[in-house]
């Protein structure tokens, strides 16, 4: 009889474990999304990895590049890890549960049933395996660079795992280690740090001691998120209470418009904002809509403190405080372990509070930390029944989830994926102050252009700028779809469009320079390209940052022979050919800058050098017209011949060929 439990728990793993395999396995080749750039521009893996170097998510972001050094390079291998974590919370989750329960005092009538153990059993199994397979889950573990939160929740939940055996009086090396893990939960992420508040209730529940220890208790644990915060508060203290980034400004004066003088009272604004999605949240986690779920949810921000539902929803927050702190403290058995459910995400949540959150108000991922309590709700809510109907229903629900999961899932499959699916669930009808809808477009129109669908890509951006668009950033996006159509008139009233907007990226100077380029306004490109040098882009890695540069660097020099700034051309490809010495492009532009300055002999020997490393047309139109500016006409005629074999259907080159033969023909 002994080993008929240890039995059931391994199929019951194994069956957790293929459940979850199926969810996220497939997902194994996915592209990375959006703040996944982050390990793409260096800013994880040119700034992390050393354990002596602190900052925050030392161990989330760290774990990427330790990863790499260890396993290759590979983002396959990267999620492979997150599934791992992910597995490893279910696991601790499973323990914690369990325990938890196992301390639990319930009702007689349910405890003299002669099933309530395997009842008490399967609901901790049921419960924990639908938090293993909710769709809401999909959104920290396949979004790849969301490892984070799932790193951080396994550890929080293990350093609580920790301190109840220790409660339970099993030596003082357990409370050591809820320290540890805690630390690194902390270290994982931020939003962990009110994870040492839970020793509270938690010891409550266990203990039922005097008030007097409840007390010191709650000293310590306040000590340790003090500690936490005060370490914390030295990176993000300039977020406390703000709007704290340039896009949450300007949807901040957005919302100004709407309602005026909204912009002293935002802060405590979002705060009744967040205290309803809390709600918001949670409903998600019982009953996981896939229709209301997306990388980029936009609900209204209220402009007043008496907003519905909004104001329902802070009072709710409230009066689930009070009654959850009244079960924990007054209560004893099922009432209090209920309690202590509904603490770990209202005590988790407080960290919403900290900040003004107007661009990303709700974030699924997040909410990954705060559904800790959600398995012992649904472990609580089926003690009683009968195991097979528990094992039955989890069947049937964990199902139902496990296929929306794997929906969701491949709805992360890439960006088109990713911002359609979120583009969908936009509702366009919704009131103004719903700020924020037009990102979703914006991004899908940036995937349709970056592919060529410009009919696509147009609809989309025109959506976008319906729905107030930031800075003239679906504008401007509108010129670039224009220009691919090679529209270059219309392209650059776009463009002067969005930069009245309020669009001054590096982008706009070049894309307009490329327009008035393919106008023949020589010196208009000129000078948007040296505007465009002298702009930055932030948020680009240096590498990236140098291959733009360049770019811009080229086409400055080529707009300067058309503008006949043959000195400013000369110079700007010398200084280019110091980085690429070989560079045939460079050195046709260096010839064609010596001839119109009437270098002919250093042009003609820049040309014999590309001519014989590998002749070409534009090698040899460029040789001729060397000779031409130095009235050695019949080399000309030659070397137009020549190009004119190589490339005959360059209507330039017999046109320049007839004048070349009618200045030679002239006495």
């Amino acid at each position: 009889m002994a080993t008929k439990p240890s039995v059931s728990l391994i199929v019951f793993g194994i069956a957790v474990v293929a459940a979850v395999l199926a969810i996220y396995l497939p997902g194994w080749d996915h592209a990375l999304l959006f703040d996944d750039l982050a390990l793409t521009d260096g800013t994880i893996f040119g700034s992390y990895g050393n354990l002596l170097a602190f900052k925050q998510r030392l161990l989330s972001y760290g774990s990427f590049v330790w990863v790499d050094g260890l396993a290759g390079a590979g983002w396959w291998k990267q999620r492979l890890v997150n599934i791992v974590l992910h597995l490893g919370t279910v696991a601790a989750l499973h323990a914690l549960v369990r325990d938890l329960l196992t301390h639990t005092r319930f009702p007689e009538e349910f405890e003299a049933q002669p099933h309530f153990a395997a009842s008490r059993i399967a609901a901790v199994r049921v419960g924990v395996a639908l938090f293993a397979v909710n769709p809401m889950a999909v959104y920290a573990v396949a979004y790849l660079v969301q490892r984070s939160i799932v790193m951080a929740t396994f550890f929080a939940v293990l350093a609580c795992w920790c301190f109840v055996r220790g409660l339970s009086g099993r030596g003082a090396a357990w409370y050591a280690g809820a320290v540890v893990a805690y630390a690194a939960a902390v270290l994982s992420k931020e939003h962990a740090v009110m994870v040492a508040a839970m020793a509270v209730p938690l010891y409550v529940h266990v203990r039922r001691p005097a008030w007097r220890t409840v007390a010191g208790i709650a000293g310590i644990s306040a000590l340790l998120v003090a500690v936490a915060a005060a370490v914390l508060f030295g990176v993000y203290g300039e977020f406390i209470g703000k709007v704290f980034d340039q896009r949450s400004i300007d949807l901040t004066r957005q919302l100004e418009l709407l309602g005026p003088g909204i912009t002293q009272r935002m802060y405590p604004l979002s705060i009744l904002n967040e205290a309803a999605l809390f709600f918001a949240y949670g409903f998600l986690w019982f009953v996981p809509n896939v229709m209301w779920m997306s990388v980029d949810l936009r609900p209204p921000f209220p402009l007043s403190f008496i907003a519905f539902p909004q104001v329902l929803g802070l009072l709710g927050y409230a009066a689930l405080w009070v009654a959850a702190a009244w079960a924990v403290l007054r209560r004893r058995g099922v009432l209090s372990l209920a309690g202590v459910a509904l603490l770990f995400p209202l005590l988790l949540y407080v960290t919403e509070f900290a900040t003004v959150w107007v661009q990303d108000p709700f974030v699924l991922y997040r909410s990954y930390l705060w559904a800790v309590g959600v398995p012992i709700l649904i472990a609580i809510a089926l003690t009683g029944f009968k195991p097979r109907a528990i094992y039955m229903l989890g069947a049937m629900v964990g199902l139902v989830f496990a296929l929306l999961a794997f929906e969701r899932s491949a709805s992360l499959r890439d960006d088109y994926t990713a911002w359609s699916d979120a583009a969908e669930k936009i509702d366009l009808q919704a009131p103004a102050n719903a700020v924020g809808r037009w990102r979703p477009f914006l991004n899908l129109g940036a995937y349709h252009l970056d592919r060529g669908s410009v009919a696509e890509a147009q609809k989309a951006f025109a959506t976008a700028e319906a729905l107030g668009a930031l800075r003239g950033a679906a504008r401007f996006n509108m010129g670039v779809a224009l220009q691919q159509q090679k529209k270059h008139t219309e392209a650059i009233s776009a463009f002067d469009d969005a930069e009245k907007q309020g669009f001054k990226d590096l982008q706009l100077y070049y894309h307009r320079g490329e327009s008035e380029f393919a106008l023949g306004r020589y010196a208009e490109a000129y000078a948007q390209f040296d505007q465009g040098l002298r702009t930055e882009l932030p948020g680009l890695s240096s590498a990236e940052m140098d291959r733009i540069r360049q770019l811009m660097h080229l086409r400055r020099a080529e707009s300067a022979i058309g503008a006949n700034r043959f000195n400013d051309a000369i110079k700007d490809f010398n200084a280019l050919l110091t980085a690429s010495p070989s560079n045939p492009r460079l050195l046709l532009g260096l010839g064609m800058a010596h001839v119109g300055r009437g270098d002919m002999r250093e042009a003609v020997a820049l040309f014999d050098q590309l001519i014989a490393r590998a002749p070409n047309a534009a090698a040899y139109y460029g040789r001729a017209m060397a000779y031409r500016g130095a009235r050695q006409y019949a080399a000309s005629l030659k070397d137009l011949d020549q190009a004119i074999r190589l490339d005959p259907r360059n209507p330039q080159y017999a046109q320049i060929r007839a004048e070349v033969a009618a200045a030679a023909a002239k006495p």
